[in-house]
């Protein structure tokens, strides 16, 4: 397949989930930041790191291999430059500085990359098993995506786990399987352990610009 039909084709192009590299941002384009930044004028600083730790929870929740730009963790920016391959230390170095500043959002990441490895259900790798085992839940209106991986799936201790990814900037009601939830993400916070308490169903809240993660057993 020609490179121009990989990215304008309607066919798909990758037949496994192990085929399929997951991110938000890469060294082409805007790093996660600028792009935020740029998307959605009058951004407060609150927003930005909630919208950050957002966009990265869809990565590491979906089917595929995750891929995290260098620095993301830390909320890197780079100047607002798009292609940055010329551009001076002043654009493309890394300030650590910004890993205290942001300590919240790097421990995000950090309790993202435990929860897939702790939960094979976000890790299958064939696609056979994907169709089996993941299911789009109904949401009203827009800016809301809500998803069950059910059945243990991929050998999970979890009988159902269910991922809310709220943008709106109000808090929403999404409906689920009626059950009593271990909750492993809530209102910017992981815990793989679930000390973040126990939701029921069948309806839920999730904050504004937050995730919701949490599984039945």
């Amino acid at each position: 397949m020609h490179l121009d039909s990989v990215n304008y084709t309607k066919i798909a192009w990758a037949g496994e989930p192990t085929q399929m590299i997951s991110y938000v941002s890469c060294h082409d384009d805007m790093c996660l930041v600028d792009r935020l930044q740029a998307s959605v004028p009058g951004i407060t600083p609150k927003q930005l790191v909630l919208l950050d730790k957002l966009a990265q929870t869809a990565v590491f929740t979906s089917q595929g291999i995750p891929f995290i730009y260098a620095g993301e963790e830390i909320m890197r920016d780079k100047k607002g430059v798009h292609n940055s391959f010329e551009s001076p230390d002043s654009i493309n170095a890394i300030d650590w500085r910004l890993k205290a500043l942001h300590a919240d959002v790097f421990a995000y990441y950090k309790g993202l990359i435990a929860l897939r490895k702790a939960h094979p259900a976000f890790r299958m790798g064939k696609a056979e098993m994907v169709r089996k085992h993941l299911e789009f839940l109904p949401v009203d209106g827009s800016n809301v995506i809500a998803f069950r991986v059910k059945g243990h799936a991929n050998g999970d201790a979890c009988q159902d786990l269910i991922v809310i990814l709220n943008a709106r900037t109000q808090m929403t009601k999404v409906t689920v399987p009626a059950a009593k939830y271990t909750v492993f993400c809530k209102d910017g916070f992981v815990s793989v352990d679930g000390s973040l308490g126990t939701l029921y169903g069948p309806e839920v809240y999730v904050a504004p610009q937050t995730a919701l993660i949490m599984g039945s057993y």
